[in-house]
């Protein structure tokens, strides 16, 4: 008798999470991403889970506005109204969810607790697969913004599919999700 088991949050999550204050600076957050070789930090206040700062709100809301980090909060510069998901979900219901919202990330929270963070990294090391879906959503919205005129590609999380490795921010080249090197070579080749 063969017996079906789901995969879920609890068993792909990393329990091991970075969080900060919200009233700690931006150069403060960037240490701990770096200290920490995290790519985002969870912002806690009165041990509440209640948003997310990540390399992204760095570099768009402080460094391309020459702010000085030291001297704006993460406050100013967080994702407030964080996106969360319970442990006990399947994580292929995880893996939709996120790409429907087109995030790479999710706390994963528990009666108000936070438990751990679900990223597409973390998603790929437990079911490969399932990163398929959220390279056909990043497909499906990179098609919805050629018919609205417009020229936003954001980079997606996923399996190069020219070299086959999983990468964090794949770009699409003639219809191809590629890493930076593959997209190199290939944008080489069409000159």
């Amino acid at each position: 008798m063969e017996m079906e088991t789901k995969v879920t949050v609890n068993d792909a999550m990393t329990s091991n999470v970075v969080t900060v204050s919200s009233e700690n600076s931006a150069a403060d957050a960037a240490y701990l991403m770096s200290q920490n070789e995290v790519g985002c930090l969870i912002v806690k206040n009165n041990n509440e889970p209640e948003g997310i700062v990540t390399e992204t709100d760095i570099i768009n809301k402080v460094v391309a506005h020459d702010i000085k980090a030291s001297t704006i909060s993460v406050d100013a510069i967080m994702t407030k109204n964080l996106i969360k998901i319970d442990p006990g979900r399947e994580l292929n219901e995880a893996a939709r969810f996120m790409s429907k919202m087109n995030i790479r990330r999710l706390a994963v929270v528990k009666e108000g607790v936070l438990k751990g963070i679900l990223t597409a990294k973390d998603i790929m090391a437990v079911s490969p697969e399932l990163t398929e879906i959220l390279v056909e959503n990043a497909r499906m919205e990179n098609q919805k913004n050629q018919i609205g005129h417009e020229n936003i590609n954001p980079p997606v999380p996923g399996v190069c599919e020219a070299c086959g490795n999983f990468m964090d921010d794949l770009d699409e080249i003639d219809g191809k999700f590629v890493c930076e090197d593959c997209k190199e070579d290939l944008e080489g080749d069409l000159i």
